[in-house]
């Protein structure tokens, strides 16, 4: 497998440029790509002739302030990608320019290789929902990580309806901040999906928190009691 990193460290702790870098994405046997605090703006590859079909499997975007269009625009090269990872600070530094501010534009972005991701890992906490993820047409999706209120969709004010789709395909389900706090309506969704999840995600089987089963909600906790649902701790 070919391997390959990027990281630049500037001054002020600054994002590098990833757009004086994006051949990167035209290497034609890089398997596995991790790119650290960088930014990258709208263009994607206006400046360069697109690739063909690429051989990369596993992309990992850390601290990095991307542009939605941009990263559709890679995604549409690699013939079979099965992992991305996208991250950034609770806090971010410098301040983002580029990301989107709804996770929604994100998971539009990754339907460029919804027909091979197995693994979507999204621990973003600024990113905002306004209204529950459908993810139904990622179907070769079997691990998913992402904040509860993202794949839920945030209190709008109104009646939120029982629209979220998990992949179909789904076996492992992680919140990595937590569930639920103080939200009912998050709550009452949550309960909604775990019930059906004979429905929504047969293969579903592993729910992961922090804490564990001590950091569910006791009304959550028992609903996966009776969905026989496993509750796994989250680790860091």
């Amino acid at each position: 497998m070919w391997l390959g990193s990027l990281y630049y460290q500037c001054e002020d702790n600054a994002y590098w440029d990833l757009q004086e870098n994006i051949h990167i994405f035209s290497h034609p046997t890089l398997e596995s790509l991790t790119i650290t605090h960088a930014r990258l703006d709208e263009r994607g590859f206006d400046s360069l002739e697109k690739p063909e079909e690429t051989a990369l499997q596993y992309l990992h975007l850390l601290d990095c302030d991307i542009n939605d269009e941009a990263l559709t625009d890679i995604l549409l090269h690699p013939e079979t990608l099965k992992e991305i990872t996208i991250t950034q600070r609770a806090t971010p530094d410098p301040e983002l320019e580029e990301s989107p501010e709804d996770v929604a534009d994100f998971i539009s972005a990754l339907g460029s290789a919804q027909h091979s991701l197995e693994k979507i890992v999204i621990n973003f906490p600024t990113l905002n929902s306004k209204s529950a993820l459908r993810l139904r047409d990622f179907d070769a999706v079997t691990e998913l990580e992402i904040r509860d209120f993202q794949l839920l969709g945030q209190t709008s004010g109104k009646p939120r309806l029982h629209s979220v789709g998990l992949p179909p395909n789904l076996e492992i389900l992680r919140f990595p901040g937590g569930v639920c706090g103080e939200d009912e309506e998050l709550m009452d969704l949550l309960e909604y999906v775990v019930g059906n999840r004979g429905v929504l995600a047969r293969k579903w089987r592993d729910l992961v928190v922090e804490g564990g089963e001590e950091g569910l909600p006791e009304r959550i906790s028992e609903v996966c009691k009776m969905a026989e649902l496993k509750v796994s701790r989250y680790e860091r």
